[in-house]
C-alpha cells in the first residue's frame, strides 16, 4: 500500500479545482496556479514573492475568474478593486495578506490620474521580502515618519496595456485567451465554490505552515540558464514543488523553462526587439551606415519599424533607442574616402556587447543538462508524526504530457529537513445543493471525452 503524500494531494486537489472552473492556454499554466497559491501560505520563508500577471487582448478571457479562484484558495486574500496606494500599503503592513488586483490596465491608461506611479512602487517594492515604504503620519506639527512593510504576494489582471516592464519582469506572465466553444467548464456559483475550496485551504495550511523552516532553508535547483531576476521569480515555486515531491518537481521545472524561455505573449521592450532585428540585418557584416540600417529595418515584413509610436523610424530615433545600450553611431570610412555615420559590431560603442548582454536569453535554456536534474521527493515515511492531519480531497488531475513524475536517481540532493504527516484521503465535499466535486467532474469529463 502506498502512503499518501500531503503535498501531492493538496496540489492535485487545487489543480483539479482550477481545471473545473477555468481553461488555461497550456498545462504549464495549470502547474503554476496551485504552486503559486501554495506559496502564499509561506511567502515570508522566501526572499521574493513572484507576481502573477494576467492579461489578454480582449475581455472575457478568464482573468477575473482566475482571481476569484485564487480568492478561494490563496492565504488570506484581498480583492483590491480600485484601492488607493495609501490603503493598499497599510493593508499589506498588517501582514499575511495576498493581494488580488483586477483591471490594472485602467491605472496605466494615459491621463488616468489614479496614482499609477505609487501603485507601481508598492507592487515592485513588495516583491522583495523585508521591503519597507516610508510614510508620514500625523497632522500639523505632529508628523512622524513610519516604515510600513510592503512585502506581500500579488496577482494582477487587466487587458493588454502599457504595464511597466519593471512589473512584468517580477511576474509570471499569463497571456489569457477566450475559451473555444468546445472547451467547457463547470458553472461557477460563489456560494458553492467557497465550501468546495475550504478543504484545499485547510490542506495547504496543514502541509505548508509546519514546513516553514524547511522552505526557508531550501535552495532549489534551477533549470539551466535561469538566472538573476527569473531565478528570483521561480525559486519559491520550485521550493514548493520539491517539498511536495511526486510529479511536481519535474512539472515545475518544465513550466519554469516554458515561461522563461518561450516567446512571450506580450511585446518585449522595443529596444530589445530593435537589437534583435539589427543583428539579423547585419548578418556577417562588421559595419553599416545608419541610412542603410534604417532602410533595412523598415523593409522587414511585419516588424513595424515604419510606424514606431506614430512616426517613421529615422536615424535620430535609431540612435535614441540604442543609446541606453551604450551603442552609438561612429564615423565609418568607405571606399573613396567617403565618411558616413553608422554602426560597428566591435569596439567602443559597438553592437557586440549589447547583443551578448541582452539577446543571450533568446538562445539559452532549451537543452537538458546537469542543472535540470530534479531533486528527489521527500520520503513520506520520514514525516513528522506530531503534525496534524487534514481531510483534504484527493483528486488526481489530468496527466501532463512529459511529466511522468519520475526523478533522476543519479542526482543526489539532500532532502528538506522537516516533513509533514500524511494526509488521509477522504471523499471530496459535495457542498450545498448536491453540486459535483472537482473529482467527480473530472471523472465525468474523462468518461465523455
Amino acid at each position: 500500500m502506498s502512503t499518501s503524500q500531503p503535498g501531492v494531494d493538496a496540489l492535485r486537489s487545487c489543480e483539479a479545482f482550477y481545471r473545473k472552473y477555468a481553461i488555461y492556454p497550456t498545462d504549464h499554466h495549470h502547474t503554476v496556479m496551485p504552486l503559486w497559491a501554495a506559496h502564499t501560505y509561506a511567502a515570508t520563508a522566501f526572499d521574493t514573492s513572484p507576481r502573477l500577471f494576467l492579461d489578454s487582448a480582449v475581455p472575457g478571457s478568464g482573468k477575473t475568474r482566475t482571481l476569484e479562484l485564487l480568492d478561494e484558495t490563496a492565504c488570506n486574500p484581498l480583492m483590491a478593486f480600485s484601492a488607493s496606494p495609501a490603503a493598499l500599503i497599510r493593508t499589506i503592513d498588517q501582514g499575511g495578506r495576498t493581494i488580488l488586483m483586477d483591471e490594472i490596465d485602467t491605472l496605466y491608461n494615459k491621463g488616468s490620474g489614479n496614482g499609477s506611479e505609487d501603485i507601481t512602487a508598492v507592487v515592485n517594492a513588495g516583491y522583495k521580502n523585508g521591503a519597507r515604504v516610508p510614510r508620514c503620519v500625523g497632522q500639523g506639527a505632529d508628523i512622524q515618519v513610519v516604515e510600513l512593510d510592503a512585502y506581500a504576494p500579488m496577482a494582477l489582471a487587466g487587458l493588454h496595456s502599457n504595464v511597466p516592464e519593471a512589473v512584468r519582469s517580477r511576474s509570471i506572465h499569463f497571456r489569457m485567451k477566450k475559451r473555444k466553444p468546445s472547451e467547457k467548464v463547470s458553472p461557477f456559483y460563489r456560494r458553492d465554490v467557497a465550501e468546495e475550496a475550504a478543504p484545499i485551504r485547510e490542506a495547504f495550511e496543514a502541509w505548508i505552515v509546519p514546513q516553514f523552516d524547511a522552505l526557508r532553508a531550501s535552495r532549489p535547483r534551477l533549470p539551466k540558464g535561469v538566472e538573476d531576476r527569473p531565478a528570483e521569480v521561480w525559486e519559491p515555486l520550485l521550493a514548493i514543488a520539491d517539498l511536495a515531491g511526486g510529479e511536481w518537481p519535474k512539472r515545475a521545472r518544465e513550466a519554469c523553462k516554458h515561461f522563461v524561455f518561450a516567446k512571450s505573449g506580450y511585446a518585449r521592450p522595443i529596444g530589445i526587439d530593435l537589437l534583435a532585428d539589427i543583428k539579423t540585418v547585419f548578418g556577417d557584416s562588421e559595419k553599416m551606415a545608419s541610412a542603410d540600417l534604417v532602410a533595412a529595418l523598415v523593409a522587414i515584413p511585419d516588424a513595424g519599424w515604419n510606424d514606431v509610436r506614430g512616426s517613421f523610424l529615422n536615424q535620430a530615433a535609431l540612435a535614441n533607442f540604442l543609446r541606453p545600450f551604450d551603442v552609438r553611431p561612429k564615423d565609418l570610412k568607405y571606399p573613396g574616402n567617403k565618411v558616413v555615420k553608422g554602426y560597428r559590431v566591435d569596439g567602443d560603442g559597438g553592437l557586440a556587447e549589447a547583443w551578448e548582454r541582452n539577446l543571450a536569453a533568446d538562445t539559452e535554456g532549451g537543452d537538458e543538462g546537469q542543472d535540470d536534474a530534479v531533486p528527489a521527493p521527500i520520503p513520506p515515511e520520514a514525516a513528522t508524526p506530531a503534525t496534524a492531519q487534514v481531510t483534504a480531497p484527493k483528486v488526481v488531475a489530468p496527466p501532463v504530457a512529459g511529466s511522468g513524475g519520475a526523478t533522476n536517481p543519479a542526482t543526489e540532493v539532500k532532502p528538506l529537513t522537516s516533513k509533514v504527516a500524511a494526509v488521509a484521503p477522504v471523499a471530496a465535499s459535495q457542498g450545498r445543493g448536491g453540486k459535483k466535486s472537482a473529482q467527480a467532474w473530472l471523472l465525468e469529463q474523462e468518461a465523455t471525452a
